[in-house]
């Protein structure tokens, strides 16, 4: 007897440890629905097995989306140029690379980076740079809107797949843009991230 109170201790150790992962699984679920969904569009933990392959350009970034975070691009981009401002993030399908990627856009100093990061493998595709006199305010992706509350209000106007997004200041406001296609029609929809005002063009 004592032994299988032994093994089914161990079991039970096991089961709950099998509790622990699962509880895991749900802070990675919850990031996804908060940092990692500010970062990445509900991006995937997973990426072990994933290939470019896997993310055509009709991609439906709501349910499917790359495993490379926006907050894991950003922190890649920062890496690649040093300290700055970060202004801008977008994921989108690049055609002629035939891949998604995040466009993370630091200015430092006078000189305004873009750096470009596959959204698949996390690889440094690029980093285009050009001098500039503009002044850029800050984003953050955890800051003001979460990316799920403020796709919630786009997608409560225009319901359909998400084809790109991107979080960014623009016309002196910080704002989410969302390019969501229905049927034929693809629509962009931007949110206020400050005052939650939504307008479709």
């Amino acid at each position: 007897d004592a032994p299988d109170t032994s093994a089914s201790d161990t079991d039970d150790g096991g089961a709950d440890e099998g509790t622990a992962d699962d509880g895991a699984a749900d802070d990675s679920s919850d990031d996804g629905g908060v940092d990692d969904s500010s970062d990445d569009g509900g991006a995937t933990d997973d990426s072990s097995d994933a290939s470019a392959d896997d993310y055509g350009p009709d991609t439906d970034l709501r349910t499917d989306a790359p495993p490379v975070a926006a907050a894991d691009a950003v922190q890649t981009a920062q890496q690649e140029v040093g300290d700055g401002i970060l202004h801008a993030v977008e994921l989108d399908y690049d055609e002629d690379d035939a891949a998604w990627q995040w466009d993370v856009k630091i200015l430092a100093g006078s000189t305004d980076h873009k750096v470009i990061i596959d959204a698949v493998s996390g690889d440094v595709v690029a980093d285009e740079s050009e001098e500039t006199d503009d002044q850029e305010q800050a984003v953050d992706l955890e800051d003001l809107m979460t990316y799920d509350d403020a796709l919630e209000k786009a997608t409560a106007e225009v319901d359909g797949e998400l084809r790109g997004w991107k979080l960014e200041y623009d016309d002196g406001m910080i704002q989410y843009q969302f390019d969501l296609t229905s049927g034929a029609d693809e629509q962009e929809v931007t949110v206020d991230a400050e005052t939650g005002d939504v307008t479709v063009d």
